[in-house]
This record gives structure tokens, C-alpha cells and sequence, in this order.
């Protein structure tokens, strides 16, 4: 018998988020799993052609940005939906693979469903893609969720 009680979606709060976001609503109501939004920040090491001339961020950079994916976190979810069910909400600042692996196992995740970019060329090459990784290594079944394709569950 399948059982799932935990369910883990990270969050990014791009465009696309929405599509993961409405399987992986669909999947907490129909198991009456509790859902876990995670949100993993990285601190943005500013590129420039000199190192010497390195570009400083402003003093409360990470702290601002935790602040607003605190709110975001909070605010993410229909109000109503998640006053009806189980939902745990988590921010973390590291490399958002590496973070959301270990959130799944810390956790004992019993799916993880995640939302697909479709990088492609030198982009995919240089920086890899978050969701491969997952699928990759991820301690649990992982649902990826493409924006473009054919939708079972409505946003």
C-alpha cells in the first residue's frame, strides 16, 4: 500500500513555482500528508572581470533577503489551504541542491516534487540544474513537474 505523509516542495518563487506547487497540494489532500515548503538562499558572490575591483553587496544583503523569504514562505500558500491541512515551513541559506537533499533525509521525506527549468547549452553545462541533481541523489522519489507540458493538476 502506497503511504505518504511527508511531502517536500521546495521553493524558488519564480513564475513556474506554481505548477509543482498545485501537484504537490493535490498530493498532501488526497494522502492527508503534511507538506513542507522549504526555501534555500545563497549569498550572491558578485562576478567581475578584475578580482582585485571585487564589488561589494550592501551590508544587510542576507539579512534583507531573509527577511523577505520569510514573508514569502508565510504568504505562499492559499491562506484557507493551509489552515486546512499540515504545512511546515523552512528557510535555509547554502547551495539549494546540497540543502534540499539533506532537508529529505533529515525529515524522512516521503516524496519530494519539484519543478523542472529546462535549461538548456552552456547555462545547463556551467551551472547545472537543481532538479537533475535532486533526481540524482535525492533519498526518496522525486515528482519533477514541467511548466510546459501536459498538466494533470490545475495551478
Amino acid at each position: 500500500m502506497l503511504s505518504i505523509q511527508r511531502i517536500l516542495l521546495p521553493r524558488d518563487f519564480s513564475d513556474n513555482a506554481r505548477y509543482p506547487q498545485a501537484y504537490a497540494c493535490a498530493l498532501a489532500e488526497h494522502f492527508d500528508a503534511e507538506l513542507h515548503l522549504l526555501h534555500v538562499y545563497q549569498e550572491v558572490i558578485p562576478i567581475v572581470p578584475e578580482p582585485v575591483s571585487a564589488a561589494a553587496l550592501p551590508p544587510n544583503y542576507l539579512t534583507e533577503m531573509r527577511a523577505w523569504a520569510e514573508q514569502a514562505l508565510e504568504t505562499w500558500l492559499d491562506p484557507d489551504w493551509a489552515a486546512a491541512h499540515r504545512v511546515t515551513r523552512c528557510l535555509k541559506q547554502g547551495v539549494p541542491f546540497v540543502e534540499i537533499l539533506e532537508y529529505a533525509q533529515n525529515q524522512t521525506i516521503d516524496l519530494l516534487v519539484i519543478g523542472t527549468h529546462g535549461r538548456t547549452g552552456l547555462a545547463h553545462v556551467l551551472l547545472g540544474s537543481v532538479a537533475e541533481k535532486i533526481v540524482r541523489k535525492a533519498p526518496c522519489p522525486v515528482l519533477t513537474v514541467r511548466p510546459t507540458s501536459h498538466q494533470f493538476v490545475s495551478p
